[in-house]
């Protein structure tokens, strides 16, 4: 593992969702590093869906780079319930904001892909950047993995017609402080801790979990995506997505037990088979990340549950509260 060079020294850089789960620590690391970074966002008065607001803010602030972390998403529940609001939102911010960053001479533009625009059964379980677009997303989160999938594809056209640079970084299933845990608005490990959670502070005999337990998913540390999409923005310069990746699975039965040991629930794990497994494993491919960033992600996932934990107990009210 490099140090850090001196590349992000008084850089100016425009982070959009730069006050989101993602976009903060993305700010946070920018901070560390002596660049000169602003975030981006309806919260400081700029809506990413209309074209020439996000014009307006770029030429006023003149960014050399632009990480676009902004989104309107949240777990399955909160997709389900918001299909079409999710996908419009989001086409809009995708198009506009990378639109506005061209005309506005954004030197670098660095896309942020959920892992749900790969396909929904990757062959041999593994995400492959070069299958990245070779089979049908989940139906659960087509409307937004449809979303990403435009915007790689925008980033191509861009860089075919204006030569415009701009990366792609796919980031699978993030976790850590600040995450939603509204069951709403939560994803899976966000949604297995609070449920042991609650279920040893009420004193709850089982905690019953969907399906079998024998899926396989990997877990990305919200600090270590950070720093991954940093060293991407400074070494990768190609328009075909890349992972940032732990490229190492658990079944949801190892994660459920991990979880239970650190939180020191005593009662059973319950399996409802009725309900559906999904996909059976889906890991990050990370050769090409390895080659390119000469990087790995840092957090074991016993630690990241740990320091996850220790928000939600510090954060209860507001991390379970259906907006933030």
């Amino acid at each position: 593992m490099t140090e850090p060079t001196p590349f992000w020294k008084g850089k100016k850089v425009c982070v959009t969702g730069g006050r989101g789960f993602l976009g903060s620590r993305v700010m946070d690391r920018l901070d560390r590093l002596g660049a000169e970074a602003v975030s981006c966002s309806r919260r400081s008065g700029c809506d990413l869906k209309d074209l020439q607001q996000g014009l307006k803010f770029f030429r006023q602030h003149r960014p050399e780079i632009v990480v676009n972390c902004a989104a309107h998403q949240g777990g399955i529940a909160y997709q389900s319930r918001y299909p079409a609001d999710t996908y419009y939102d989001n086409l809009l911010m995708g198009a506009n904001t990378m639109e506005a960053a061209r005309l506005a001479g954004v030197a670098k533009y660095v896309n942020i892909v959920a892992g749900c625009a790969y396909p929904g059964e990757p062959e041999g379980g593994r995400l492959r950047e070069d299958q990245f677009e070779a089979g049908p997303m989940h139906p659960s989160v087509e409307n937004y993995g449809m979303t990403k999938r435009a915007a790689v594809m925008q980033a191509r056209c861009y860089a075919r017609q204006h030569g415009f640079k701009g990366i792609s970084v796919v980031l699978i299933n993030l976790y850590g402080p600040g995450e939603h845990f509204h069951p709403d608005r939560s994803h899976a490990l966000a949604a297995l801790l609070k449920k042991f959670y609650d279920a040893k502070r009420s004193g709850a005999e089982k905690v019953v979990l969907w399906g079998s337990g024998r899926p396989v998913r990997e877990w990305l540390f919200v600090e270590d995506a950070a720093e991954g999409i940093l060293r991407a923005a400074e070494r990768y310069e190609k328009p075909e997505p890349i992972n940032v990746a732990t490229g190492q699975g658990h079944t949801i039965a190892e994660l459920a037990e991990m979880i239970r040991e650190i939180i020191g629930y005593g009662g059973r794990i319950e399996y409802d088979a009725s309900r559906p497994d999904g996909a059976l494993r889906k890991t990050g491919e990370i050769t090409r990340m390895q080659a390119e960033l000469d990087w790995r992600p840092r957090t074991p996932i016993r630690e990241g549950i740990r320091k996850t934990l220790a928000w939600l107990e510090a954060h209860y009210d507001q991390a379970v509260a259906a907006e933030g």
